[in-house]
């Protein structure tokens, strides 16, 4: 799923070439970040991404904490590891990588895999998803009968507040949700589970796992 692209309050806009253009108060931060990460992706240069295969299923596109790390400290001619360690947390909790298998924005110096974030879902994109779109993202993913899909207990917690939240309009959210697992459906196997993974690190970022940070927020100065 897509979710819809609000504009929220705190955005302003700015004129580039006599066009306009949305601007977060935080791109300055959001440029830096995304200037490394896509130096990250680097075909050549970047870190090492792969897909791993075992005897029943193949893991698509990813690379481990340790190739990063090893990354930023050669890339970036950081000796200290901890110093790598905490740009890696960053720009993991700001959604532009994540554990294939966890709902924690955080790396670890170690063999776990992580994958990319598409662009499409960067936070420079001024992103404000509303509770809606997070309704049917979770009512889609209770009729994906995959057990790396399943709701974790906030998320089921959180879909129960949902439907009560939208009882008069639940039957169009179940629909929004049906259309959506169709098209799901029809995808190639393995672009699936890379989608499926990068739309589930989307809204850990904006629906954070409770007592993570919430990155998207922006305080009033």
């Amino acid at each position: 799923m897509q979710p819809s692209l609000q504009i929220p309050q705190y955005v302003f806009r700015v004129n580039a070439n006599s066009e306009e253009k949305l601007v977060h108060p935080n791109h300055m931060v959001y440029q830096k970040m995304e200037s490394l990460v896509n130096h990250m992706l680097d075909a050549e240069t970047g870190v090492p991404i792969k897909t791993v295969k075992s005897f029943l299923s193949k893991v698509p596109s990813v690379f481990t904490g340790q190739d990063l790390i090893a990354w930023i400290m050669k890339s970036l001619d950081m000796s200290d590891l901890s110093d790598a360690l905490h740009l890696a947390h960053l720009i993991a909790s700001h959604g532009y990588l994540f554990q294939i298998d966890d709902h924690v924005l955080t790396v670890k110096n170690d063999g776990t895999f992580y994958r990319f974030q598409t662009p499409y879902f960067w936070p420079s994109n001024c992103w404000e998803p509303e509770n809606t779109d997070y309704a049917v993202y979770l009512c889609k993913r209770t009729m994906q009968n995959k057990a790396h899909l399943e709701l974790e207990d906030f998320e089921a917690e959180n879909l129960a507040k949902l439907q009560k939240m939208f009882s008069r309009k639940w039957e169009f959210v179940f629909m929004q949700a049906e259309a959506q697992y169709k098209v799901d459906k029809k995808r190639d196997r393995l672009e699936r589970q890379i989608l499926d993974s990068q739309e589930r690190a989307f809204w850990d970022v904006h629906r954070p796992v409770p007592g993570c940070v919430n990155t998207t927020e922006v305080r009033a100065v």
